[in-house]
């Protein structure tokens, strides 16, 4: 059988293949040559009684001989190690054999009748012809085997037959010598073209393993790039968000408010802008994998609210989001993302009117819906909306304050597909459009944590703030002091356990920081500070890494949440809050 041996000579993989042809064959023609062998030995022992005896010896010795050769080449010497040495030896016992073959014939004819001459010569001649068949692999060592038995032939057809029966008998074996050396020409011609083809084959395909590797290099690389990079990035646009909301809960005046709110409309943008190029880029690493769990839509709906009212009303249009306490079994980080990026797609598209963010129940499914009335998608580019960088309107008619990239029904149809979850899109031109994700429903207790009231619980509340960079604990406590909390702010462990040394008071919560230049990350801190007041402080992660899992993972074994930078104070108000009322359902 042929294989492919990309890393070799051509010349050298060609010699393996003889030899691996070789070593499959010759156990047959060993057996062949000593049936025949034994038939002549019958029909002329009488004749040549000893003589015949001690050829038939010399023939099932180099046959027996030749039977257990390729087993031991096979054993010391695969065939992608083999030398042009062991071709020479093939060769040097196909001349032996052939030899043997020759003078046994010659011996014979010069001393039997002529029609066994006539036997002897036919034999001779048809055994070349199987050899030519059986072996044109290796062509130096058939012309080896085949030039004794030809010239035995010719040398006993001149020497014994005269006449008509000699002119007849050496054109038949002239004919048969020609046909005989173009067929094995032919077909050593076809072999070493199967073996050229395989060589190439093999180094094509060792080129594109090698081009893979690079392309696989490529993307991890640039992987990894995003995820460490992305945390340096998040980190201003984190402070930036922060401190624009906090002034925008400030008595400013009436001439700086349009100008704070221009400045939260360009950061809310440009976060996601970034937040899209994030996400596209961990779905091109197949590194988003859902973590499926049962949840509450009404989250979702609340951070929907949160984040896009304050957007919506800057441009005129009015959102609403219709509460629901309905339960779902997906992933909830992915289903928020595509809840966000309907809501997104719809703020950019509608200059007038509403947004209306609502889930119905479908059967066995809860419906999440998002209806604009903006332009409308004609029926042909409905499907082409969510290719990547695919933007329908045209530039001068394009909103230059939210142009996008062209991403968000992209990630949309990619999370999708990644929770099998059906999207729907209807859009009637001129009139709006509606985007829906139907999502599996789950039947829960009712039970559970009350409504939030609308006043803020967070008065009073000891949050402690541990982030290495000085920006961010500046804006995080500048937000949380707004909505009435005590803060302890720290860039490390070691300063967080210094500022909490002698207090009698447990922190109400903990926010801290993944990423810390620190001998600790993240989830350290928390754990020690747990242990320190020996008390299951409520806490939340933060992370600005997005292609990572070991946040996640530290969030998963200590039962908390995880919130990604940039991130924006209605945000994280909420995700306090949310732990105030989880905590008061369990007491």
């Amino acid at each position: 059988m042929v294989s492919c041996f990309p890393c070799q000579h051509p010349d050298r993989v060609r010699i393996a293949q003889s030899i691996a042809a070789v070593q499959e064959s010759t156990s047959t023609a060993a057996l062949i040559a000593s049936m025949m062998a034994l038939g002549l030995v019958a029909q002329l022992q009488q004749g040549f009684g000893f003589t015949a005896l001690a050829w038939q010896i010399v023939m099932g010795t180099f046959a027996c001989v030749t039977l257990a050769g390729p087993t031991r080449v096979r054993r010391l010497a695969p065939p992608t190690s083999v030398s042009p040495r062991q071709i020479r030896i093939w060769t040097i016992c196909a001349a032996i054999v052939g030899s043997c073959w020759a003078l046994g014939m010659l011996g014979w004819a010069l001393h039997a009748p002529q029609q066994l001459v006539l036997v002897a010569i036919a034999v001779s001649v048809t055994y070349t012809v199987h050899a030519v068949a059986s072996c044109f692999f290796a062509p130096v060592a058939v012309l080896a085997f085949a030039a004794p038995l030809l010239a035995a032939a010719t040398a006993a057809a001149l020497l014994t037959l005269d006449g008509s029966v000699r002119q007849i008998t050496l054109v038949l074996i002239a004919i048969h010598a020609w046909a005989a050396m173009r067929l094995l020409m032919k077909n050593w011609t076809r072999f070493a073209q199967l073996i050229d083809r395989e060589v190439d084959r093999g180094r094509l395909s060792s080129m594109l393993h090698e081009q893979k590797e690079i392309a696989e290099r490529a993307v991890h690389l640039k992987t990894r790039f995003l995820a460490s990079a992305s945390h340096d990035l998040r980190q201003p646009m984190h402070a930036i968000s922060l401190y624009l909301d906090g002034l925008a809960e400030l008595d400013l005046p009436e001439n700086i408010r349009p100008v704070i709110n221009d400045a939260r409309v360009c950061a809310h943008d440009m976060n996601d802008m970034f937040r899209s190029l994030l996400d596209m880029s961990r779905l091109d690493a197949q590194q988003a994998v859902p973590t499926l769990s049962t949840f509450s839509i009404g989250p979702v709906m609340s951070r929907v609210e949160k984040e896009f009212s304050p957007l919506a009303s800057s441009r005129g249009v009015r959102l609403k989001v219709r509460p629901c306490t309905d339960h779902v079994y997906s992933d909830p980080v992915m289903v928020e993302r595509i809840a966000l990026n309907f809501v997104s797609n719809a703020v950019r598209h509608t200059t007038s009117g509403r947004i209306l963010v609502a889930c119905r129940v479908r059967g066995r499914s809860l419906r999440l819906a998002v209806y604009d009335t903006g332009r409308g998608i004609p029926q042909s580019e409905q499907q082409a909306i969510f290719e990547e960088f695919r933007q329908l309107d045209a530039p001068q008619t394009r909103d230059p304050s939210g142009g996008g990239l062209g991403l968000g029904l992209a990630i949309v149809r990619r999370l999708a597909q990644a929770l099998r979850l059906p999207v729907t899109v209807r859009s009637t031109p001129g009139r709006g459009s509606m985007f829906a994700v139907d999502l599996p429903l789950v039947h829960v207790s009712r039970a559970g944590p009350q409504p939030l009231s609308a006043t803020s619980r967070l008065a009073g509340r000891l949050v402690v703030i541990v982030d290495d960079e000085p920006s961010i604990l500046l804006a995080a406590t500048f937000i949380l002091q707004t909505a009435g909390c005590t803060v302890i702010s720290a860039r490390s462990s070691d300063e967080a356990m210094k500022s909490l040394t002698g207090s009698v008071r447990v922190p109400d919560f903990i926010i801290c920081d993944y990423e810390l230049h620190d001998s600790h990350n993240g989830a350290d801190v928390i754990r020690m500070l747990r242990e320190e007041f020996n008390h299951d402080i409520p806490a939340l992660l933060v992370t600005g890494n997005t292609a990572g899992g070991e946040a996640g993972e530290s969030a998963m074994e200590l039962g908390i949440k995880v919130l990604h930078k940039p991130l924006e104070a209605s945000v994280l108000k909420q995700s306090l809050e949310e732990l105030l009322a989880n905590e008061g359902a369990m007491k």
